[in-house]
């Protein structure tokens, strides 16, 4: 028993021996082998690392062109100065949630029910056109601010400061504003009154005879000369001279309370002052340009009706000269549909200049009759109007407010020239549009849903 057991630990001993020994030394066949295995794994580990760099680079590649190099792209040039797609989204931003701000109020207006669906349909389609709306609004205060700089204006931190004091006090005068609360008033009830004595009553008159269709009617000569209508009469008034009245202010310990609790609700702060700067900027260089407007010349005592469309102009020309409408019940009418903001009714004396330059070819003309409504509507800008032209002046005196609608005026068709100059260019491509539309969307959709 103890030979067997020596024996076969001597066995055992022997074949480890050998098993190091093979080892120590291993056979060609199981180095080529070793090696390919390792091959092998190099290879696994090398492709897995691959992915891994290929998804970083991707996704890296991702974030960089969605936050970084996508966002930093000019949408528009003017001049040197390029409007990055990053502010543009943001300007889109704002103006999508004061447009939707300015909706709401009006819906929610409890005396005009009518109101909330046409503010709803007049948000569908300004909602179509606010992306190229509030580009060519970023072009324009590129443009202002270039001119600013050319001209040496600028608007410094105090003169902001005044101005934000400015709206502060406005807004408080308004808010501080009695709310006129409305009474019930019950309507009387209709009372009997007595017949007085000897009394009697109008006869009632016979029906008009009704012409025998059989009978010929009398054929007027066209020679007799048929009855013309007189003009319709008109009460000649005087355009009232603005006095500038003066903007409310708060003291500093006042202004700088209001200022601290508006901070908050401020999106940020910075934006908000450099909007007040370039307000301020766009009314400097306006009066620039409007320096050179003139102090006299001619004039023309004008009645316009304004009207969206053609036919509704059209419309107003009948009811005036055929029907004796009164002119201000076809005011009254136009208000109901306001034709770009443009007023109607007596425009008193009116500057040349001081209105589009359509309308200057008609008043102004020589071809144009006096005290008669021109025969057909004529398109200014995006409306129609209708004049009649009361009295000319060949020069006479400008009051302020012909001489600010004239600076209105020539700042206007300056910076209509400036945005299609060859300085502007305009790049904003259809996938760019989308972007910031999304992106725009996106933020005021999640600050409504966080307030709800």
């Amino acid at each position: 028993m103890s030979r067997d057991r020596s024996g076969s630990s001597e066995g055992r001993r022997r074949r480890s021996a050998a098993v190091e020994a093979a080892l120590a030394r291993p056979s060609a066949r199981q180095i080529s082998r070793r090696e390919r295995e390792r091959f092998q794994r190099r290879v696994l580990i090398g492709a897995a690392a691959a992915v891994a760099i290929v998804v970083a680079l991707i996704v890296g590649y991702g974030a960089f062109r969605e936050f970084v190099y996508f966002p930093s792209q000019p949408v528009a040039m003017v001049g040197s100065e390029g409007i990055q797609l990053r502010s543009y989204t943001d300007s889109l931003r704002d103006e999508m949630r004061t447009l939707q701000s300015q909706v709401g109020s009006e819906a929610r207006d409890a005396t005009n029910p009518n109101q909330a669906g046409s503010s709803v349909q007049r948000l569908i389609s300004a909602q179509e056109t606010l992306p190229e709306d509030v580009l060519e609004k970023q072009i324009e205060n590129s443009v202002i601010r270039q001119e600013a700089s050319r001209r040496g204006i600028t608007a410094p931190p105090s003169e902001v400061d005044g101005r934000i004091n400015a709206n502060l006090a406005s807004q408080r005068a308004v808010l501080a504003q009695p709310t006129v609360t409305p009474t019930e008033t019950r309507t009387p009830l209709p009372t009997r009154t007595p017949t007085p004595e000897g009394f009697e009553p109008s006869p009632t008159p016979a029906p008009t005879e009704t012409p025998d269709p059989q009978t010929p009617t009398a054929t007027p000569d066209p020679r007799t000369p048929t009855a013309t209508r007189e003009p319709f009469p008109t009460r000649l008034t005087a355009t009232p001279a603005l006095s500038p009245t003066p903007a409310p202010t708060l003291d500093p310990q006042e202004f700088d309370k209001a200022y601290n609790d508006m901070k908050p609700l401020l999106r940020n702060e910075s934006l908000y002052r450099q909007s007040i700067d370039l307000q301020i900027l766009r009314e400097k260089v306006r009066d620039a340009i409007g320096a050179s407007v003139p102090t006299h010349g001619p004039q023309a005592h004008v009645l316009r009706i304004a009207a969206s469309t053609s036919d509704e102009a059209k419309v107003a020309l009948l009811q005036l000269n055929q029907f004796d409408y009164p002119l201000d019940e076809i005011v009254a009418q136009t208000q109901d549909r306001p034709a770009e903001g443009t007023r109607s009714g007596d425009l008193g004396w009116v500057a040349q200049g001081a209105q589009s330059r359509e309308f200057d070819q008609v008043v102004f003309s020589p071809n144009t009759p006096l005290n008669q409504w021109s025969d057909d509507p004529f398109k200014a800008s995006n409306h129609f109007e209708v004049v009649n032209v009361l009295e000319r002046r060949d020069d006479g005196e400008y009051d302020r407010a012909n001489i600010e609608a004239m600076k209105d005026r020539a700042f206007k068709e300056w910076l209509d020239a400036q945005k299609q100059s060859d300085e502007v260019q305009r790049d904003l491509s259809p996938q760019e549009r989308q972007w910031a539309v999304d992106r725009a969307s996106k933020g005021i959709f999640e600050e409504t849903k966080s307030r709800t």
